[in-house]
C-alpha cells in the first residue's frame, strides 16, 4: 500500500505515534517496530522513518493503537511487595493492582524493586517518560534509606561521590546526607541521576551494609511530602507539573 504521508512529511514518526499510545517509551516501541510487530493499515511496518497521520489504522499484534484524547500523568505511592511490571508469571502482586483498569497500560518512569517503596510517575506520553528517566535530562531522585548497621559518613560520602565499579557498571551518587546528622549512622539520604538495578542497596552492600528500608521520596522537584499521597493511593497530575 502506497504511503503518501510517510512521502510528504505529514503526520508524526511511528515510535513517537505509539509512545504517545501508551505503548512504552520511543526506545521500546522501535523495539516493536523493528521486529515486525507493528502494522499500518494492514501492512507490517518496520521503517521508523514512517508517519502516521488521522487516516492510518495500527495495530500493535492484536491491540490498536489509538491516540488518548488527553495524557494522562499521575504518581502512586508504592509499598513494599508490589512489582513494577505488567505482568509477571512468577509474582501476582504488581502496581497496577493499585490502579484502576483504565491505566493499566501506561509506562513507569524509573522502577522500584519489589522490597522498596514510594514515588512512581507513569504516564502514557512516551515523551515524558524518556524526559523523566533519561540521565542527560538531569532529573534527580531522592531515596531514604535504613541500615542493619551503622557506618561512618565520611566513608559513604567520600565513595558515593567519587563512584566505583560493580558488577561491571560504574555507581555513583550525586549527593548523600546523614539523616540523624551522626559520624557514624544508619539513616541516609541519597540522590541519584542513575537508574541502575538495585543500585542504593548494591552501593550499601561494598560497604558492608545491608538496606533494611529503601523509599524513594522525590523526583525531579515532585515530593511525596507535598504530593500527600497515602501509601498504596495516587494522584493525577498535570503533566505540566513535571517541568521546572
Amino acid at each position: 500500500m502506497e504511503r503518501k504521508n510517510g512521502e510528504n512529511g505529514s503526520g508524526i514518526r511511528i515510535n513517537r505515534y505509539l509512545a504517545d499510545c501508551g505503548f512504552g517509551s520511543r526506545r521500546k516501541t522501535e523495539e516493536l517496530i523493528l521486529s515486525g510487530k507493528v502494522k499500518v493499515n494492514g501492512v507490517v511496518e518496520t521503517s521508523l522513518s514512517v508517519r502516521i497521520s488521522s487516516q492510518d489504522r495500527v495495530m500493535v499484534g492484536n491491540k490498536q493503537a489509538i491516540p488518548p484524547e488527553k495524557n494522562v500523568f499521575l504518581a502512586l505511592n508504592k509499598p513494599k511487595g508490589y512489582l513494577c511490571s505488567h505482568g509477571d508469571k512468577f509474582h501476582s502482586n504488581t502496581i497496577f493492582e493499585l490502579l484502576p483498569s483504565k491505566f493499566k497500560q501506561l509506562a513507569i518512569a524509573g522502577r522500584l524493586d519489589l522490597d522498596s517503596r514510594g514515588l512512581l510517575l507513569l504516564s502514557d506520553d512516551g515523551s515524558l517518560i524518556q524526559e523523566i528517566t533519561h540521565p542527560s535530562e538531569g532529573s534527580e531522585k531522592e531515596y531514604s534509606v535504613s541500615l542493619d548497621s551503622e557506618i561512618p559518613f565520611e566513608k559513604v560520602r567520600e565513595r558515593f561521590l567519587k563512584g566505583f565499579m560493580d558488577e561491571g557498571e560504574f555507581l555513583k551518587a550525586e549527593k548523600v546526607f546523614s539523616q540523624d546528622r551522626k559520624q557514624e549512622s544508619d539513616s541516609f539520604r541519597v540522590v541519584l541521576k542513575q537508574g541502575r538495578k538495585r543500585q542504593i542497596r548494591r552501593m550499601f552492600a561494598a560497604l558492608g551494609a545491608r538496606v533494611t528500608d529503601l523509599q524513594r521520596i522525590r523526583i525531579g522537584k515532585l515530593t511525596l511530602e507535598k504530593l500527600n499521597i497515602g501509601e498504596g493511593k495516587f494522584v493525577l497530575l498535570d503533566p505540566k507539573a513535571w517541568r521546572p
